[in-house]
């Protein structure tokens, strides 16, 4: 296809700066061709809040270790994979709750709408319907309680922006990942105002190396399908006619486009009513790499080679660059010596042996503070009731 007029890529989110680069080599080589990432469960309400807060697209880091006080907004970071950077968070955490004579203990607030790890751990506790958090986390930005708070709500407010004031900015607010952008703003908002930036929370560069809204790209995919400008679409990983939202028919526009590939482990919904299925290899059979919590990358390495003959897409995506015929392990291997320091056979060795590149976390991101109006620009749920 000329240019890569009507071909698209529908992949889960990227975290391999080398399937990222081979990405962008294929769009400098077919100008026209798209891709979109597409994960139920994804990030979009942070990125919708830090575009709009600092004008691009940031991660937060959370160093509990340097924080007295910590304010969770429906975020269940003791609990496990929904929250990210639970572990590192998690010890922090519990470094700064241990007694010991002459150190501080943290303190902890939580503001959630189920029952949670989290919860269970804190201090002060309250609970709230999901639709109430937003107006919650608003009205502490700017220091009056909303509308219909009960007594006992009142006084869990009060208290709290108080120890907020006094904490002397060894503190932290951290929304859940699941919360809408009205959260998430709320929180840059205060961890600005209270002076938590660069000190319990930092902001760097998304770990994600091709950072977007998820649900936004899906929804003009689908249009597209629609419209009849996709000619090819090549499905990474995904399966999006059983996790697409149900008002966007996913299958019934999948199954106008011409032709349709998709790489999978087995022959799920989506694989069964493509035109060509590829055998997808399992992770631990082929090499690729990917950014932690922090950004520090590891290499992935397999531990057997593939059964049935399966590919990556790392494999997919070289197929339309000059050398297709190089392995995974080949552009792996070529894209670390952009990140890998000093003598790369020596380092190289060190990285696979240890399980991660030294130097390689992401370096702290000077965002500036947050936009005046982006706590009001984004989508708040209902008053308190």
């Amino acid at each position: 296809t000329s240019g890569g007029q009507g071909v698209y890529f529908l992949s889960e989110t990227i975290t391999s700066p080398t399937l990222a680069t081979q990405w962008k080599q294929v769009q400098q080589a077919y100008p026209s061709a798209k891709l979109v990432q597409w994960e139920p469960v994804n990030s979009d309400a942070s990125r919708a809040a830090s575009k709009a807060a600092f004008g691009s697209y940031t991660d937060a880091q959370y160093k509990l270790e340097e924080a007295d006080l910590i304010l969770s907004l429906d975020a269940d970071f003791l609990g496990g994979i929904a929250h990210p950077g639970f572990l590192p968070m998690a010890a922090a955490y519990a470094e700064r709750h241990r007694y010991e004579a002459g150190k501080p203990m943290n303190r902890m607030y939580v503001v959630e709408t189920m029952p949670t790890v989290t919860g269970f751990k804190a201090e002060h506790r309250l609970a709230l319907k999901p639709s109430d958090i937003a107006a919650f986390a608003q009205g502490l930005v700017h220091g009056a309680a909303p509308q219909g708070l009960n007594p006992d709500q009142q006084k869990f407010f009060t208290a709290l922006l108080n120890d907020l004031k006094k904490s002397g900015g060894k503190c932290v607010v951290i929304p859940g990942e699941q919360s809408p952008a009205a959260v998430h703003a709320a929180a840059y908002a205060l961890n600005a105002s209270l002076g938590a930036v660069g000190k319990a929370v930092v902001y760097t560069e998304p770990i994600n190396p091709i950072p977007s809204e998820q649900v936004a790209d899906l929804k003009a995919l689908v249009a597209d399908m629609n419209a009849g400008k996709v000619q090819w679409l090549v499905v990474l990983g995904v399966n999006p006619v059983y996790s697409a939202p149900s008002d966007l028919h996913f299958a019934d526009a999948y199954k106008n486009i011409p032709v349709t590939v998709h790489l999978g482990s087995h022959l799920d919904e989506t694989g069964a009513i493509s035109n060509w299925h590829i055998n997808k290899a399992h992770y631990l059979e082929s090499w690729s790499d990917a950014r932690a919590y922090d950004g520090t990358i590891s290499i992935i390495q397999p531990m057997i080679a593939p059964l049935y003959n399966g590919k990556s897409a790392h494999d997919v995506l070289q197929t339309l660059l000059a050398n297709s015929q190089a392995s995974a392990f080949d552009v792996v291997q070529a894209n670390a010596k952009t990140y890998i320091k000093g003598d790369f056979a020596t380092s190289w060795r060190k990285a696979l042996h240890d399980g991660w590149v030294e130097g390689t976390a992401l370096a702290v991101k000077a965002t500036g503070a947050p936009k005046s109006g982006a706590v009001a620009a984004a989508p708040a749920a209902s008053g308190l009731e």
